[in-house]
């Protein structure tokens, strides 16, 4: 549709435009989810991702919390081709966004926050999420402020992952704020365990061999 490395994924018969590229990882982290537990999404852009994890709640039968954030508008991170996508859809960003999950029947599973992302994080308890996903802006200084931001909200032992580990200012501002326990699933879905309080410290840990 579009020359920027976007692509429709079909959910539920519903075909969704985005760049998610971690839909496969989402579907071995609700496997390993458990009742109960809190999952939050940073950057939901028009419920691609949202969709796919929406949808592998439901067929986990899980009693899971999925929280969906983002500005839901256009902003000065945004690509000509992000202009085009949401004049397809009324102009209604938002409006888009919830049609999405309207159509592949999630959207009774997604709490959603129209926030940015550092605002949204005084939303919730510290150590209250269990799985975190940050995939807004691609820039060095959002990707620090939004990993410190949230860093205190996920539970020791919960995981905390990004996309675009081939962005090279993402990959930079997760080595320096995140360290050496970083992996990375497959080749651009970056996601460590919380093993420590603060970040300074998990910043320090050494990597597991």
């Amino acid at each position: 549709m579009f020359d920027d490395g976007g692509f429709h994924v079909n959910i539920n018969g519903h075909k969704i435009y985005g760049y998610s590229r971690y839909i496969e990882f989402y579907r071995e982290i609700v496997t390993n989810m458990a009742d109960g537990d809190v999952m939050v999404e940073v950057g939901s852009f028009l419920g691609q991702s949202t969709a796919a994890m929406g949808t592998f709640i439901k067929d986990s039968k899980k009693c899971i919390a999925f929280h969906a954030v983002d500005l839901f508008d256009l902003s000065d991170f945004s690509d000509a081709p992000h202009y085009e996508v949401i004049e397809a859809h009324g102009g209604d960003f938002l409006a888009a966004f919830k049609h999405n999950l309207e159509e592949t029947n999630t959207l009774d599973v997604v709490k959603i926050h129209k926030a940015a992302s550092v605002e949204a994080a005084d939303e919730f308890e510290d150590r209250s999420i269990s799985f975190l996903m940050i995939d807004a802006s691609h820039a060095y200084q959002d990707v620090v402020d939004d990993i410190k931001a949230w860093y205190p909200k996920v539970k020791l032992g919960g995981i905390i992952s990004g996309d675009d580990f081939d962005f090279d200012d993402v990959k930079q501002a997760v080595a320096d704020t995140c360290g050496e326990t970083v992996m990375v699933y497959p080749n651009t879905t970056w996601w460590f365990r919380k093993q420590f309080v603060t970040l300074e410290e998990q910043k320090h840990a050494k990597k597991p061999r």
